[in-house]
């Protein structure tokens, strides 16, 4: 494993999580329901994307344009894990210790936009009624929603990163003497 693997790793990982706090931020101060919106969420994550696999492009870049399956892996998984856990730090800090308030508006935003859509897909109103229940009962801005988050979020992150490093591979020739 490279050091610009590592290197570049933990500093797109870092700006994934300044970016992620930053756009978070923004969107707060505009309008909680844009926190609640699947749009925002998918651009999000094509940003964050977008960034690991730049890392992956530089340390392939760095090292003469060529990278192992492993250190393309590597360094994709590295930028996701420490932009996540950035992230999701930052979640806890705002709705738990700034704003308890906001968690509870964004969730009868989520609760109101999945009764809708539960409607428009011609559910029966039982079934609706229950989902709505269990949502008013999930806090999903506590620690351990946001671990289970975190670690789920991972998994995705896993198998992306697969098919990222399996599309960058590119192994040094190995001449024979």
């Amino acid at each position: 494993m490279t050091d610009f693997v590592k290197k570049n790793g933990v500093n797109f990982g870092i700006l994934v999580g300044i970016i992620s706090i930053l756009i978070y931020t923004i969107l707060y101060s505009i309008d909680l329901s844009l926190l609640a919106s699947v749009w925002v969420g998918i651009i999000i994550f094509l940003i964050n994307l977008g960034i690991g696999i730049y890392a992956v492009a530089k340390s392939k870049k760095e090292q003469g344009g060529f990278i192992s399956f492993k250190e393309a892996f590597t360094a994709f998984f590295i930028v996701m894990a420490i932009g996540s856990i950035i992230n999701s730090v930052f979640m806890f800090v705002l709705f738990n210790l700034i704003d308890p308030e906001a968690k509870a508006t964004i969730s009868e935003i989520v609760i109101e936009k999945t009764v809708t859509m539960m409607q428009n897909a011609g559910l029966n109103s039982e079934d609706i009624r229950r989902t709505a229940e269990e949502m008013q009962n999930t806090d999903n801005f506590s620690a351990l929603s946001l671990v289970k988050s975190y670690f789920s979020g991972l998994v995705l992150y896993i198998i992306i990163a697969l098919i990222v490093a399996a599309a960058f591979k590119k192994n040094k020739p190995e001449f024979e003497n």
